[in-house]
């Protein structure tokens, strides 16, 4: 009796799963065009100030709006939004949770979630610059680290 009751006891535990399995949610928007986890009311700021929001640190919870210049034509599964300065940030999403639509190229977005700046020292950009072919005086003209951000973010919001 007492193995009939561990034999049962796993598939109590199954048959108690609330999850919807019968349809995949990764690319489901509510009716206001959000993806993911819904925005809070923290203060929207301009993608543009990414590099003043993150100037004396390294990463940083923000709320973000700007014009998408790009989107992952595989399924959607990153964008990349202006920064000025010819810069875009690049922007994947919390653990994959979802994905956008691939024609959103050129439309404002808000994102919301976690941002980071990474600074590329001048030898490593010089290397770089070296294995790529890069003249000398192209290799020289190099003299200031580079600045690369990205952001994993946990709600998307597309506008109209």
């Amino acid at each position: 009796m007492k193995y009939l009751f561990l034999f049962i006891l796993p598939f109590v535990f199954l048959s108690c799963d609330n999850q919807d399995h019968s349809q995949n949610k990764k690319n489901e928007a509510t009716n206001d065009g959000s993806y993911g986890i819904p925005m809070s009311n923290r203060e929207t700021q301009n993608a543009f100030l990414l590099s003043e929001l993150l100037e004396n640190k390294n990463s940083d919870g923000i709320k973000l709006t700007g014009k998408i210049e790009s989107v992952c034509q595989m399924s959607g599964c990153w964008i990349d939004m202006e920064i000025g300065n010819g810069k875009v940030v690049h922007i994947t999403f919390n653990d994959e949770a979802f994905e956008v639509p691939k024609d959103i190229a050129g439309k404002t977005a808000t994102v919301e979630g976690f941002a980071t700046k990474e600074i590329i020292p001048v030898e490593y950009l010089k290397r770089q610059a070296k294995s790529e072919g890069k003249t000398q005086a192209e290799i020289d003209a190099i003299t200031e680290p580079d600045i690369e951000y990205a952001f994993v973010a946990t709600g998307v919001k597309i506008e109209n």
